[in-house]
């Protein structure tokens, strides 16, 4: 059983550093409104009093879980690891590589050169390398975290000791964003706390971090971070409203108390939930797929499955892009367009209750989702009501989710609710083609793959990519879901935080 937050002998071992990072009551964050905190929102008003630096900071881990950011478990030690290990480059609000470690990525066909700065240094003194870069690339590898968007990676070589070359399957003009890889250096992997080169490095055990003066870039104001074992997300927001603890970082995968009331913002994710459709089992065409796809009020799913959490999604290529992905599409439904759509491809036929028929029989889909997972069951709901509206009749399977990917991978389903976590690095190929992940019913389409490699070798534009995805809409895209960094009220650091690092701009605070 974990911990409960806080108990007495653990509020005695940090009232002290409690104390000492008591803040002024003035946050720059403004009031925390899910709808005002939004990342990428221009800064809330500037306070009548400006606030004072952050210098102490307290936020949650695991105790049972480990800090090397290889193979921790949970969230908050991975979040947490961010600031013990440094990244070739980080992934800032829209997605985009911004220089770390690296001092200059060269991307060539199906090369990516790596110059990496010579002032990176781990916590020992010693310098980071390029040998210290392939062993790291060996370790992400095997994590669950980091393999997807390293599956490209052929082999590496290094010309000299501050130049690493990437040789990949395919040229990939994206290939830098998969970059965000934790750097170690060479031969302390296994370790629990690996040696790193991270804006802050470890004290007493592990628990406390102190800045790393010696770090190319060292944070400005904050001096020390300390390390709370805080069990659950529910205890988690309790202890933040408590004020025993700064700061917390959700996916909104967990039990997480939202009537709390905290401050919050809200940080856009990479996981995609979609619509998957049998098209080998019934052949529905990319004109059924684009029916099915108007029926969907994505806004209204946004707000009764995810309570707001979500930006609707009309392709797989997040709006970050610079693709101008799902601006052009409205969101209201115009359900006697998208009837009319469905009487020319063949569905006209109506019976005296007003479901449509096929072949003198009602048109019933099953819809599968995970019965395990609160959030995709209640959008099932809300995608059962928009077909029904439109007369076809939707029949509910909830499986666990054993079961649940198991029907999927055997093709046994209509339709289906799933959620892929789309690699930094715009991998979709698992998403566009049958594929175990998305099920054999995913539709083959040869030229959006070819589409898809044109883009991905910088042979073409991102809007080509994005038109084939809608004509052919392999998968009908939903919600990108949100996470959520809650703060208290007297917190008053303006925070920018990303799906890679919630603490991006902690060197500013």
């Amino acid at each position: 059983m974990k911990k409960e937050v806080f108990p007495l002998a653990l509020k005695i071992r940090f009232l002290a550093a409690a104390l000492c990072a008591a803040l002024l009551l003035c946050s720059c964050s403004g009031g925390g409104e899910a709808s005002s905190a939004v990342q990428g929102e221009a800064p809330a008003a500037v306070q009548e009093a400006a606030p004072r630096a952050v210098t102490r900071l307290r936020i949650p881990y695991h105790l049972e879980d480990t800090l090397n950011p290889f193979t921790c478990a949970t969230l908050q030690n991975y979040y947490a690891a961010g600031l013990l290990y440094d990244t070739l480059v980080a992934l800032d609000t829209v997605g985009n590589a911004q220089n770390r470690l690296a001092q200059e990525i060269t991307i060539e066909g199906a090369s990516c050169i790596v110059k990496l700065r010579t002032d990176g240094r781990f916590w020992d003194g010693s310098p980071v390398t390029a040998q210290d870069v392939i062993y790291s690339l060996g370790l992400a590898r095997q994590s669950s975290r980091f393999a997807a968007q390293l599956s490209a990676v052929l082999e590496t070589t290094s010309p000299d000791s501050y130049t690493v070359v990437f040789a990949l399957s395919a040229p990939d003009q994206f290939f830098d964003r998969s970059l965000a890889f934790p750097i170690v250096k060479e031969g302390t992997g296994e370790e629990a706390v690996p040696t790193g080169s991270g804006r802050f490095l470890p004290q007493s055990g592990g628990t406390a971090l102190s800045r790393n003066d010696a770090y190319y870039n060292p944070v400005k104001t904050v001096e020390a971070v300390t390390l709370v074992d805080a069990g659950s997300l529910r205890d988690q927001g309790e202890a933040v409203l408590a004020g025993e603890l700064d700061l917390m970082y959700t996916d909104l995968q967990g039990d997480m108390d939202l009537s709390l009331g905290l401050s919050r913002r809200q940080v856009v994710l990479s996981n995609l939930v979609f619509l998957g459709v049998n098209s080998q089992r019934w052949g529905f065409t990319g004109e059924m797929r684009q029916a099915f796809s108007g029926l969907i009020d994505r806004d209204t799913l946004a707000r009764k499955a995810y309570l707001g959490f979500g930006a609707a999604a009309y392709s797989p290529i997040k709006p970050s892009y610079s693709s101008g992905s799902g601006t052009a599409v409205g969101s209201e439904v115009n359900l006697e367009e998208q009837n009319a759509l469905l009487d020319s491809l063949g569905f006209g036929e109506r019976d005296e209750e007003g479901w449509r028929t096929l072949n003198g029989r009602s048109f019933t889909l099953r819809l599968l989702v995970n019965s395990d997972n609160a959030d995709r069951a209640a959008a099932a709901k809300v995608v059962a009501e928009a077909f029904q509206a439109a007369g076809i009749r939707i029949s509910l399977e909830e499986e666990t989710f054993k079961a649940y990917a198991q029907r999927i991978a055997a093709g046994d389903y209509d339709l289906y609710l799933g959620e892929m976590k789309i690699p930094w690095n715009l991998d979709l190929l698992s998403l566009i083609s049958p594929d175990p992940a998305v099920g054999p019913g995913c539709v083959q389409d040869d030229e959006l793959v070819r589409t898809y490699y044109e883009v991905k070798s910088g042979q073409a534009g991102l809007e080509a990519l994005d038109a084939a995805l809608s004509q052919v809409m392999p998968v009908i895209p939903l919600v990108y879901r949100r996470g959520i960094v809650c703060y208290g009220e007297d917190f008053s650091a303006n925070i920018v935080a990303t799906e890679q690092d919630i603490f991006y701009n902690i060197g500013d605070w």
